[in-house]
């Protein structure tokens, strides 16, 4: 049921039903995969046919639709900032949200969510590239992205989404996100990728999400609510269309004065 999308010769985007993506990049001797979907779907058996290289498994944040595929691995590595996210995931509100979104039974089992270890490195190597993991603060306080300078691209996941969410568990503040923002400006990248898109965007549309914050006080922001699970109630303002729709959804308006 996953979807697989060649990207570059070496990047792979991996969507499960749940319209998540996880990305799979392939070195000479070592492969990466950039989280793992919310776990309907079976992404070890994709992955293992694609490639069988050794696995490093990273997830992007703690929420569920990005690490309850880790269960299929031994190891996964989530930033310790979002570990308190995992404290409020059992078993019984992950399969209620997993079969609302799938068509079939689900029986989904965290296992303690023992296999996700606390990342504690900020740099590894596919043996053909060095790669540096970079921390993307505001979705979540964990957030990470992946950086590949010799490829120029960024895997930001829901850090970096166009319309960014800040309305989940653990979210910070505007003003964090905003710093992220001018964190990847910086960066010499030329395009990045999101987790719930099936293009990768050019760096310059940093510049509207930039524009999107700065723009967002004394105006009109409408009542939200997430169409999936959690089903999270918050409220919304788009500041700019183009090709690509840029936007803020608070999780309260308190977050915006």
């Amino acid at each position: 049921m996953i979807q697989v999308s060649k990207y570059l010769d070496n990047v792979y985007v991996l969507q499960d039903r749940a319209m998540s993506n996880a990305i799979l990049v392939i070195g000479k001797k070592r492969a990466l995969l950039f989280d793992t979907g919310c776990g309907m779907d079976n992404i070890k058996e994709t992955v293992e046919s694609i490639t069988d290289l050794p696995l490093l498994v990273i997830l992007s944040h703690g929420h569920f639709d990005h690490i309850a595929g880790s269960c299929q691995f031994d190891c996964a590595y989530l930033a310790k900032e979002d570990r308190i996210i995992l404290e409020e995931y059992d078993d019984e509100l992950i399969n209620t949200w997993l079969n609302e979104l799938s068509e079939k039974s689900i029986h989904f089992k965290s296992n303690g969510w023992k296999q996700i270890k606390d990342l504690d490195f900020d740099t590894f190597d596919l043996e053909d590239c060095i790669v540096k993991i970079i921390q993307l603060s505001g979705h979540t306080k964990g957030s990470i992205g992946i950086y590949f300078p010799s490829l120029k691209i960024l895997l930001a996941a829901d850090a970096l989404s166009p319309v960014m969410c800040m309305m989940f568990l653990n979210r910070t503040s505007l003003e964090e996100q905003l710093d992220t923002l001018y964190k990847v400006q910086k960066l010499d990248i030329d395009a990045f990728i999101t987790s719930h898109s099936p293009t990768w965007f050019n760096k310059s549309l940093i510049d509207r999400m930039i524009l999107c914050i700065q723009n967002c006080k004394g105006k009109r922001f409408y009542p939200y609510q997430y169409p999936k699970p959690p089903h999270v109630n918050g409220y919304i303002y788009v500041d700019s269309i183009e090709d690509e729709p840029v936007g803020l959804i608070v999780e309260s308006k308190d977050m915006i004065h």
